[in-house]
């Protein structure tokens, strides 16, 4: 069986034949997960001035039962590079929504592509243009597995089907831990039954944007001395070992930790949330925490230390640097978090 790496120097006549044979896809494999997409068979030129990689969700509406997604901008670190979400405002950028739905006699389609599912984004709100006349069949890679796929867009104008170079691969990722507003039932009462399936304790995309912020500001690590600096290390595995290692009260007291010295700067002289402070104000604003007369705040940045720490030494060119023994993650962290709220 071909793999989603085999596939990517695979030439459009190749594509196409996987497409035609390729294997069924059971929906109910798909929600809650983000998959990473690699576009296939583009000139580097049209990759370009597109993206060459980003990520695509299947998201379960706990209200109609629909399965929808989503595409998620990534930064282009590189073809095997971790995924990394663009942010905007300190959150994921995403577009091109969708539905997935399975092949049916009201669907128009090429000749054959009916062995898996279809994305289809006229059935989702998208801003008008191109994209909602344009719908992606999708099939597994081998039987039964649902952890690579294989998709290929076509248009329908005028009930014709056009067939397009547009190939791509999916690898499943991680669970979903950011739903745009368009489908999140904000304030609703059935907002708490959309996120079952989801770990509460997990951090969203945009809490672990600001962790990461914080991080690289309490390090103050820009690449001198020959050491990487904190946006350059992949900070993947660190965040894995942090949502399966510590005990859920570790777990659970980081959030309101975060949150304090996120939006403190707000009303203690900076009149702005963490996110959107220069260099030097993030620099003087963490010195004035380390002095706090309140233990929860000071202690806010300790436990935030701490764990910038386990980040950054995770990384295997840091500890090449130090030329230090591999360091354990997380696991040591849950001795030293042990009381109500964070760190002791």
């Amino acid at each position: 069986m071909p793999t989603a790496r085999d596939l990517r120097t695979a030439s459009h006549r190749v594509l196409r034949e996987r497409i035609l044979d390729g294997h069924p896809v059971d929906p109910a494999q798909l929600e809650g997960w983000a998959y990473r997409g690699t576009s296939l068979g583009l000139p580097t030129v049209v990759e370009k001035l597109t993206w060459k990689t980003f990520q695509k969700t299947f998201w379960r509406d706990p209200r109609s039962g629909r399965l929808f997604g989503w595409n998620v901008r990534l930064e282009q670190d590189g073809l095997d590079a971790p995924s990394r979400p663009k942010l905007r405002r300190g959150k994921p950028v995403t577009e091109w929504n969708y539905e997935v739905i399975a092949p049916s006699a009201d669907v128009p389609r090429p000749r054959g592509f009916d062995r898996g599912l279809i994305i289809d984004y006229s059935r989702a709100k998208n801003a008008p243009g191109p994209m909602r006349v344009t719908k992606d069949p999708l099939v597994a890679l081998s039987p039964g597995s649902a952890d690579e796929l294989l998709g290929v867009s076509y248009l329908v104008v005028a009930g014709r089907c056009l067939e397009t170079p547009t190939y791509f691969t999916l690898e499943r990722e991680h669970r979903i831990d950011f739903v745009p507003e368009v489908f999140a039932p904000a304030h609703e009462a059935d907002a708490e039954q959309a996120a079952r399936g989801l770990d509460p304790l997990k951090l969203t995309a945009l809490e672990r944007g600001w962790a990461e912020e914080l991080f690289a500001a309490i390090l103050a690590t820009g690449g001198d001395e020959g050491l990487p600096s904190f946006a350059s290390i992949d900070r993947t595995a660190f965040w894995h070992a942090f949502a399966t290692a510590p005990s859920p009260m570790v777990r659970a007291g980081l959030r309101p930790m975060l949150h304090t010295l996120v939006f403190l700067p707000v009303v203690s002289g900076f009149g702005k949330p963490f996110f959107l402070l220069s260099e030097e104000e993030r620099a003087r604003f963490l010195a004035k925490v380390a002095g706090d007369s309140r233990y929860f705040v000071r202690q806010s940045l300790v436990t935030l230390k701490t764990l910038a720490c386990f980040a950054y030494f995770d990384d295997p060119k840091v500890r090449a640097r130090f030329d230090a023994a591999p360091i354990a993650p997380i696991a040591p962290l849950a001795p030293l978090m042990t009381r109500e709220g964070g760190a002791s």
